[in-house]
C-alpha cells in the first residue's frame, strides 16, 4: 500500500516538475529531463520492491529492448506528423511501437538492443537539427488544464505498467518500464499546442538522454543483485545524469 502512494505522489511531482522546467527553460530542456530514467528508474525500484530485485535484474534486455522501440517510436512519429494530425500520428504511432517492441524483444540479444538505440539516436539528433540551431522551442503558453492533465496521464500510466508486472513476467515487464510516461504527454501536448518544432525539442532532448538511459539499465544488470536495489538504482541514475548532460554539452558545443 505504501509503494501505491508513492506512485500517486513521485510521479505527478515528476511532471509538474519538468513541465515547469519546459516553462522556464524550454521545450528542449523539458525533453532533456523527460529523457532522464525517471519513469526507468521509477518502474524498477517498484519491481524491486514488489517483485524482487531477481525480477528487476531479469527485466533489464527488455527495458533495454523497449528503449530502442521508444526511440524509433519517436523518430516515426516525428516524421509521420508532418503530414498527418497529432491524433493519427499518435494512434499508429503506439501501433508501430508494440510491433516493433515486440520484434526487439524476441533478439534478446542485449547488444543489439544497445546499437540500435545508438542508431536511433544519432539519426533522430540529425533530423532535428533545425531546431536545435534555430532554438525556436522556448516555451508555448499553455492553457492551465495542461499540466494536471500531464499529471494525471504520466501517473496512470505508471499504475498500469507496476500494476501487470506479476502477471506479465520480467522480460515483458521490462519492455514497458521506458515507456516514457513523462515523456510521451510531454511530446503529444506540445506537439498540439505548440506544433512540429516544439515537438522535434521534446524529441531531440529526449533521444539524447536515451544515451544515459543505456547506462542506466546497464549499471542495474550489474550491480543490483550485488548492491541491492536503492544503491544499485541511485548509482545507475547519477551516471544516466552526468552521460546526458556531457551528451548535450558536446552536442551544444558544434
Amino acid at each position: 500500500m505504501t509503494a501505491f502512494y508513492l506512485k500517486l505522489f513521485i510521479t505527478p511531482a515528476l511532471m509538474l516538475f519538468i513541465s515547469l522546467a519546459a516553462k522556464r527553460w524550454g521545450t528542449q530542456i523539458g525533453g532533456l529531463l523527460s529523457g532522464l530514467p525517471l519513469t526507468s528508474a521509477l518502474v524498477m525500484l517498484f519491481l524491486s520492491l514488489e517483485q524482487g530485485e531477481t525480477f528487476a535484474s531479469m527485466a533489464v534486455p527488455g527495458a533495454l529492448a523497449g528503449l530502442a522501440a521508444i526511440q524509433a517510436t519517436y523518430l516515426f512519429y516525428f516524421l509521420m506528423t508532418r503530414s498527418v494530425s497529432a491524433f493519427t500520428g499518435c494512434i499508429t504511432a503506439l501501433v508501430f511501437y508494440g510491433s516493433i517492441a515486440l520484434v526487439m524483444s524476441r533478439s534478446g540479444w542485449l547488444a543489439l538492443s544497445i546499437i540500435a538505440t545508438l542508431l536511433l539516436v544519432t539519426v533522430i539528433i540529425i533530423v532535428t537539427s533545425k531546431q536545435a540551431q534555430t532554438k525556436a522551442a522556448h516555451y508555448v503558453p499553455l492553457p492551465r488544464w495542461v499540466i494536471p492533465m500531464r499529471m494525471v496521464t504520466a501517473t496512470l500510466l505508471l499504475l498500469a505498467i507496476t500494476a501487470s508486472a506479476e502477471w506479465l513476467g520480467p522480460l515483458a515487464s521490462g519492455l514497458l518500464a521506458p515507456i516514457p510516461v513523462i515523456a510521451w504527454p510531454l511530446a503529444v501536448f506540445a506537439h498540439v499546442q505548440g506544433g512540429h518544432q516544439e515537438l522535434g525539442a521534446i524529441v531531440r532532448g529526449n533521444a539524447i538522454g536515451a544515451v544515459g538511459v543505456v547506462g542506466f539499465y546497464l549499471t542495474v544488470k550489474v550491480s543490483i543483485l550485488q548492491w541491492g536495489a536503492l544503491l544499485s538504482i541511485a548509482t545507475a541514475v547519477l551516471l544516466a545524469v552526468a552521460i546526458t548532460f556531457m551528451v548535450a554539452r558536446l552536442l551544444d558545443a558544434r
